[in-house]
């Protein structure tokens, strides 16, 4: 029977890699080791902490200033209207550094939310700082009020714009937004029921929902970013505006499917600005509260949830004893961080539940090439130029070039322009979810990771395996010790002594061409020159076969 129950006793090394490779980016010998001493409860109470940034926003390398908002540190926003595209990618590249840095699960939770109301950051040139605003309101939602992010997203400029909903007005409704919303964002379709009738909601409630989202507006011109905003209680970021002169406030309504409810006609005559203003938003999240009081919504979003940290297998005793309990404490005030921590801190999510620990969850996703990238980049301590003395080659090259265009773009995970308003197969098509990261086409760009870091001309940066071991294992001499420890650092689980034998013979001593006591020679000889060429040719080997090994794409 899978459990919810919590886990008990210390972790381990074991399953604090586990917990740190699926709830974070940051994933380091020196964590692990912290981790392996904590309760679970501990370890989750630990990476609930979150940290302050490096960096706020983005600091432009050209100025040396805020492109988006006045900084405290770096002074007032200097925005340069021809230069939006390399705004945008200094946008990815700054949270792609934050992310790598962040100690917390925050950064994690808000690619989660990214991948349920998913949009693509290829968008609005001439907007200033839209794409940072959307960011800055998952990162604000990803551990808080779902519902009440419902709610803000729907306004959210970026999101207004992506799905056309700054377009849909009473004299000329569309209906993508609201067909995305129930969709992909909130309840999902089910199986067709029957013509325009699906199990969750009908072609009909598509319409009515886009009746209630008429005049739902962005604020185009770079010089209004703000004056509208979502209030302290929810971050105060940018938002889209309500305009009464394009809502439909006739009756609407909903199908059976929504137990007939109906949002009923509210008479406009006499009415200020201010109070239409006041009823669309009351009608929005009314709507938003009937879709949310179907049971199946708090369901499929745990599903989503559960398929991101846990399993692409939902089996039905899944389904029964994980799904439908986890749900129901979503439901009680959809708060994303106690749903979350319910789950992480289950028997189940570390395979505890059953006879078999090693049978379904530990080792049983595929990283992202988002996951891959950073992790690596954090657990070898791969030294990232600095975004601030080394501005240009932080976000321009290593990052634009070598990170967003080669390592993530090139395996499949361009990772704020999924290839659809569904997002990046990986995370909603059944029944291969995760396994749809690694193909034909994205196979050769994960397989080289290893060489890619070990390529200053592609990275800008010079990286020694050498130190890398050096100062993660304790007996570097040994070359059994050494490849035993990298693997039980890097993989999942541990190998068994065959695939141990591979490691040591065919790639650190290059099918007999060293002995282990020559390699032992070889490394006292580095320790008393601190000439590392004739070790560093042996290790970048064993790194490239590690990085490229099956037990590396798993976590």
């Amino acid at each position: 029977m899978a459990s919810l129950s919590p886990h008990n006793g210390f972790l381990g090394k074991r399953l604090a890699k586990h917990l740190l490779r699926r709830a974070t980016y940051r994933v380091n010998k020196e964590r692990i080791d912290e981790f392996s001493n904590y309760t679970a409860a501990q370890a989750l109470a630990k990476l609930s902490i979150r940290p302050t940034k490096n960096l706020q926003q983005p600091i432009f390398y050209e100025t040396e200033k805020p492109w988006i908002d006045d900084d405290p540190i770096y002074g007032k926003a200097l925005y340069i209207d021809d230069k939006n595209a390399l705004l945008r990618s200094h946008v990815i590249a700054w949270w792609l550094d934050e992310a790598r840095r962040d100690t917390s699960y925050r950064s994690k939770m808000t690619y989660f939310l990214y991948t349920n109301f998913t949009a693509t950051s290829n968008l609005l040139n001439g907007q200033k700082g839209a794409f940072y605003d959307y960011l800055t309101l998952l990162e604000f939602f990803c551990l808080g009020d779902w519902k009440e992010f419902a709610f803000q997203i729907t306004k959210n400029n970026f999101m207004l714009f992506f799905l056309n909903n700054t377009e849909n007005k009473v004299q000329n409704p569309n209906e993508n937004y609201a067909r995305e919303f129930l969709e992909l964002f909130t309840i999902g379709k089910g199986p067709q029921a029957g013509p325009r009738d699906y199990t969750n909601y009908t072609e009909e409630d598509v319409v009515e929902a886009a009746k209630v989202l008429t005049g739902w507006r962005m604020t185009w011109s770079q010089e209004n970013r703000g004056i509208y905003r979502t209030g302290l209680d929810f971050g105060d970021i940018p938002c889209g505006y309500a305009s009464p002169n394009h809502h439909d406030f006739n009756k609407k309504q909903f199908s059976h499917r929504f137990d007939n409810y109906v949002i009923p006609a509210w008479n406009t005559s006499g009415k200020s600005e201010a109070q239409k203003k006041i009823q669309m938003e009351q009608e929005l999240k009314e709507f938003i509260n009937m879709v949310l009081a179907q049971e199946e919504t708090a369901k499929f979003i745990c599903r989503k949830m559960y398929r991101y940290f846990v399993s692409r297998k939902i089996t039905d005793e899944i389904e029964n004893d994980i799904i439908t309990p986890l749900s129901a404490t979503f439901r009680k005030n959809y708060n994303l961080e106690e749903t979350f921590r319910k789950l992480l801190l289950s028997q189940h999510f570390f395979d505890e539940d059953d006879s078999d620990n090693k049978d379904e969850i530990i080792g049983g996703i595929i990283k992202s090439p988002l996951e891959l990238s950073l992790q690596t980049f954090s657990m070898t301590d791969y030294p990232v130029p600095d975004p601030i003395s080394e501005g240009e080659r932080h976000y321009k090259y290593f990052y634009k070039w070598c990170v967003q265009n080669n390592l993530l773009s090139n395996a499949g995970q361009d990772p704020f322009n999924p290839p659809s308003v569904a997002g990046f197969s990986a995370h909603y098509e059944a029944p291969d979810f995760d396994k749809f990261w690694f193909n034909s086409s994205s196979m050769t760009t994960r397989y080289k990771l290893g060489n890619t870091l070990l390529s200053p001309w592609k990275t800008g940066i010079n990286f020694s395996v050498t130190n890398f071991v050096k100062n993660n294992v304790t007996n570097p001499s040994d070359p059994y010790d050494l490849v035993n420890e990298l693997t039980e650092l890097l993989f999942p689980e541990s190998i068994d002594a065959e695939r141990l034998q591979y490691f040591v013979s065919d790639i650190l001593l290059d099918n007999g061409s060293l002995t282990p006591e020559m390699w032992q020679d070889e490394w006292m000889t580095y320790l008393n020159t601190q000439n590392q060429n004739n070790v560093e040719d042996s290790l970048r080997d064993l790194f490239r076969a590690l990085t490229w090994s099956q037990e590396y794409q798993t976590m």
